[in-house]
């Protein structure tokens, strides 16, 4: 007697239901959209059974109802059958999120030898930084503020202007380049004179390192 190998296909998933539903009913996925007045990608979710991406349960059901009616199905099997997918999607959707176990770490003991070698590194880590910082102390540009006026541009109503501002101490400062005070801080402060028209003020700060900073004032002097 011979037996021979039967292949069992497999029923059609949720979203080849409803799509072979809508074909028979004779409507293409844009007669549909219109219909319901409903998005394009949410057609093609259901169709695809990317149920995960549909909004609120209390919305999908919705369209389905209606959409159950449109293509005469029966509304509460299909329902039940998008609870059933939304389910799945969900359980398969917390086991993708979870957290692998952690394995637990060996005891770690500390030795001379460990203690000493961490001591070398922070000692080392401390060196490094301190390197870093000064030739980032010697590439950079000295820090330069200015207070008042806060404007970039502005119009003045007055013949003169106060300037202040605050610079990295130590710098040479220049207003126009005229060299103006500042003290140990870094802080400046002047009155400087316009003339009728554009004022185009510069102050200029450089370290001794001949690294400079700048900041510009356009005023307008009715």
């Amino acid at each position: 007697m011979v037996f021979t190998a039967k292949k069992v296909e497999a029923p059609p998933s949720f979203g080849e239901k409803l799509k072979t539903a809508r074909e028979e009913a004779g409507l293409t996925k844009e007669k549909v959209v219109q219909l319901l007045s409903l998005p394009a990608k949410y057609l093609d979710y259901l169709e695809n059974g990317e149920i995960e991406k549909l909004p609120a349960d209390v919305y999908s059901k919705g369209i389905l109802r209606k959409y159950a009616k449109l293509i005469s199905l029966d509304e509460k099997e299909l329902v039940g059958e998008y609870e059933k997918e939304s389910r799945i999607a969900s359980h398969l959707k917390n086991q993708a999120h979870q957290a692998l176990p952690t394995l637990r770490s060996r005891r770690f003991i500390i030795t001379p030898k460990t203690l000493s070698w961490g001591l070398g590194t922070v000692v080392l880590f401390l060196v490094i930084g301190y390197f870093f910082y000064q030739l980032h102390f010697l590439l950079s540009p000295p820090s330069l503020k200015i207070f008042e006026p806060a404007e970039a541009d502005f119009i003045a109503e007055s013949s003169s202007v106060l300037f202040k501002g605050q610079a990295e101490p130590g710098v040479k400062l220049t207003i126009n380049g005229q060299q103006s005070y500042i003290d140990k801080d870094g802080n400046f402060e002047q009155e400087i004179s316009l003339f009728q028209g554009l004022n185009i003020i510069k102050v200029e700060a450089v370290n001794r390192f001949n690294k400079s900073s700048s900041e510009l004032r356009r005023i307008m002097l009715k």
